[in-house]
């Protein structure tokens, strides 16, 4: 059954219903209506580079293996056997020829067909009774695209293509995948680990709220941390100098941009005239790297678009911090409870020296012991507390800000139609209009057709 007709959003008052941060009716809802219909990330080529090679990840709860076939195509199944529906594999990443049940030991190949069934002829009698052993392959993530090495699955068949979805957040997304022309690479592992929050209070972070940076980092920027920051401005200066930070909210080169299917960044664009900036105790060969990225970007990107840098989100739980080049994923798991994924994106032209001293910096940025995270981590702990109060909940949280203004900025030359100033609540507001949408189970038929209103 569909909640479908509640108005949990109000676009014109920007109030926010609290109860979508911790009632498990809704959660449950999400599952089917958002995780199951979506373009979510489930890695990058570069961790897959060989025929056999595989990786796991999860499409909301749902379990999925990502292997590269013989053939060298991507595929993405439900990490779940058809016979009792245990795990095929246990491996978070290897490589391998099949996957085996260890339950009864039922087999699949790559491309997820089954391939060896215990006893088939003395036991089945050669006999499926329902279907052949054809039918009873892994089930398989039909939609799945990559985006200069990002790749995305859906599981919607109806879905628009990848890059539909994306929208204008494309034009920002290919400056940190693709930022030199030479493609990007995953660096090292995966950082996970699970917080007590809505898994909503960490992408409505990312997508719009820049507004919590010169209170909520104060501490950790006032002591001299500083991201690598690769897009280029002064990060320290932004988040310690709190009023020249609203000040700079009317200068049109600094911009929030929001996406029909609710994606979102608030942005900046680095001075044309701007030194490369490096913080201090930076290596030499980095500062190196940082003017070839610099001199390759004005190459292979628009005007604009190659001296873009902000915070960010894709609806519904990724995105990529362009002071660290980390891709996040915000996995949920339950209504109170999020596990986090934190990823180090690297330009695949990057020197190995270059690559571990990013892997480094952002290590200290964000992720478990990243001093930004914790931050983070903590407010959107306390913001779901106080979503679950009896008293709390009776009353609508604000996303308001600057909603009425008309601050619109037409498109021109390579930039999109954006709002000026990359502070205000409309991104996120934006964010839970798609999210609304999609929880009343409107179609992409019907999504695809309307008209889009940005907040």
């Amino acid at each position: 059954m569909v909640l479908s007709g509640i108005k949990w959003v109000d676009t014109d008052t920007g109030t926010i219903d609290r109860n979508i941060f911790y009632n498990d009716e809704i959660y449950q809802q999400e599952l089917e209506q958002i995780f199951a219909r979506s373009w979510l990330f489930l890695g990058h080529e570069s961790q897959i580079p060989n025929p056999g090679d595989f990786i796991q990840n999860t499409m909301g709860e749902d379990p999925v293996i990502v292997t590269r076939g013989k053939d060298g195509k991507i595929s993405a199944f439900l990490n779940s056997c058809r016979h009792r529906g245990n795990a095929v594999t246990r491996a978070n990443l290897g490589n391998t020829t099949s996957f085996m049940c260890a339950y009864h030991g039922w087999t699949y190949d790559l491309e997820g067909n089954l391939i060896s069934i215990p006893g088939y002829k003395e036991l089945y009698h050669d006999d499926m009774v329902v279907g052949t052993r054809a039918d009873w392959g892994l089930v398989e993530v039909p939609r799945i695209e990559s985006f200069y090495g990002l790749i995305f699955a859906n599981w919607d068949k109806s879905a628009p293509t990848l890059r539909e979805y994306m929208g204008e957040y494309a034009w920002f997304l290919e400056t940190r995948a693709n930022p030199t022309g030479h493609g990007s690479e995953i660096n090292g592992g995966i950082y996970k680990w699970t917080m007590d929050h809505n898994w909503k209070f960490a992408a409505d972070n990312f997508v719009g709220d820049g507004y919590h940076a010169g209170i909520s980092h104060k501490s950790a920027t006032l002591v001299g941390h500083r991201g690598t920051n690769i897009g280029g401005g002064n990060l320290q200066q932004q988040q310690t100098q709190q009023n020249a930070q609203f000040s700079r909210q009317a200068n049109p080169d600094t911009f929030r941009l929001a996406t029909k299917f609710g994606h979102g960044a608030g942005l900046n664009l680095r001075p044309v005239d701007a030194p490369v900036s490096s913080p201090e105790g930076t290596s030499k060969l980095m500062e190196e790297y940082q003017q070839f990225r610099r001199e390759e970007s004005a190459k292979v990107l628009g005007a604009n678009q190659q001296r873009v840098s902000g915070f960010n989100a894709m609806f519904p739980n990724f995105s990529i911090n362009s002071s660290a080049d980390q891709i996040h994923l915000w996995h949920p798991r339950g209504p109170l409870a999020t596990e986090s994924w934190v990823y180090v994106l690297v330009d695949a032209a990057a020197p190995k020296q270059v690559r571990d001293e990013l892997v480094l910096g952002a290590s200290r940025h964000f992720g478990p012991t990243g001093m930004f995270e914790q931050d983070d981590s903590d407010n959107w702990r306390l913001s779901t507390t106080g979503a679950k109060s009896v008293i709390g909940r009776r009353h609508p949280l604000h996303y308001a800000m600057g909603l009425k203004y008309n601050d619109w900025m037409e498109a021109k030359e390579d930039l999109p139609l954006r709002r000026m100033g990359s502070l205000g609540d409309t991104n996120q507001l934006n964010f839970y209009r798609h999210w609304q949408e999609m929880m009343w189970g409107k179609s992409w038929e019907e999504m695809q057709a309307a008209g889009f209103n940005p907040v």
